[in-house]
């Protein structure tokens, strides 16, 4: 395991650097050996297009690979690519389920995932205020936004990368939900 965390360091420092190819050969090399985060970053390479290769195909196989390993940050790469029709066709339940699934490994992480809390109690909460891959259930939904916007006032005192994007759509959705609830 060693090894493949070493790999991964060398690829996630390449990475932050822009030297993409490098990061992902290097991801390659973690992966091969289990590195779940390897697969996922891998399947962030192909989702952006980093090597030049945009391939929501092959973003769906790492994220997928990677998920099925208990990655939560993949389970909700997967449950999007369900949700959107990205590299697969569109199927609201598997969606749902995805995100289900990083929620489940996202809260027994021991605080190692808590920067993709609000991202992932995002979608959970959207998916049931539309019903989409679940009954319309608001009352839950304002649960899982109220957990969405907890984890989002944490990244912004931790500065994550793009923290004012998930905010915004956290607080537009919150409103929606408000609204739906009291016109019951």
């Amino acid at each position: 395991m060693e090894e493949s965390d070493r790999l991964l360091d060398i690829g996630a420092e390449a990475y932050r650097q822009g030297d993409y190819r490098k990061a992902k050969k290097y991801y390659e090399e973690s992966a091969k050996l289990g590195n779940t985060q390897a697969a996922c970053n891998l399947g962030y390479i192909y989702e952006y297009g980093r090597t030049g290769e945009k391939n929501h195909e092959k973003a769906f196989d790492w994220f997928k690979k990677s998920a099925d390993n208990n990655n939560a940050n993949a389970a909700y790469k997967v449950g999007d690519a369900y949700f959107y029709g990205d590299g697969v066709p569109r199927n609201d339940s598997l969606a749902f389920q995805y995100y289900s699934q990083a929620s489940s490994i996202a809260r027994s992480s021991n605080g190692r995932d808590d920067d993709i809390k609000s991202d992932i109690y995002y979608r959970i909460a959207l998916c049931l205020h539309v019903g989409r891959g679940v009954d319309q259930n608001d009352l839950l939904a304002l649960r899982y936004i109220n957990e969405a916007e907890y984890y989002s006032y944490c990244d912004r005192f931790k500065k994550k990368f793009m923290w004012q994007s998930i905010a915004k759509r956290i607080e537009k959705l919150r409103s929606e939900i408000l609204r739906n609830l009291q016109s019951y």
